[in-house]
């Protein structure tokens, strides 16, 4: 199961796998996109072999070619007081593997759950996108890309509100 869950991970938010047309040079906004905490109840799932996979769509126009080409889109969960940066693995009474992937306009929540647990409604769910140039803002303060994926949620939010 830690094999799938490596095998997921390293093939789950590859750039590579999103078809990019030539973003076309628009000025970025000053401020990076964040959403509010939000919960998810239209989740469609299947059955596979050992486990129920689960997904969901998010829409969000800021979400552009540039963005997915050269941005980034951080996505984290909150159940109760527990913040989580996906991908994460969630063990316990619900044995699950988060994961997402962003093409143009939409994030993809997925979850494949090995105890058939359908995600709780009461989860929610924030994402935080990053255009190009505000990559390159961040990183001549000191953030590089990688760096921004590893923090908090809250390390994030602190780092933003500056």
């Amino acid at each position: 199961m830690l094999g799938l869950g490596l095998i997921l991970l390293a093939t789950s938010c590859k750039k590579t796998d999103v078809q990019h047309e030539n973003p076309v040079s628009t000025p970025a906004p000053s401020t990076v996109a964040k959403a509010e905490w939000t919960a998810i109840s239209n989740w469609s799932s299947s059955q596979e072999e050992k486990f129920t996979s689960f997904s969901a769509t998010i829409q969000d126009s800021s979400i552009s070619n540039a963005v997915t080409a050269n941005g980034l889109v951080l996505v984290f969960s909150k159940n109760g007081n527990t913040i989580n940066a996906l991908p994460f693995q969630e063990k316990g009474s619900t044995d699950a593997y988060w994961y997402y992937q962003v093409s143009k306009g939409t994030i993809t929540l997925s979850s494949d759950n090995y105890s058939g647990a359908q995600p709780s409604s009461t989860t929610g769910y924030k994402y935080i996108v990053f255009s190009p140039q505000q990559l390159r803002d961040l990183e001549a303060k000191g953030y590089s890309k990688i760096e921004l994926m590893q923090l908090s949620h809250d390390d994030l939010a602190a780092i933003l509100a500056k």
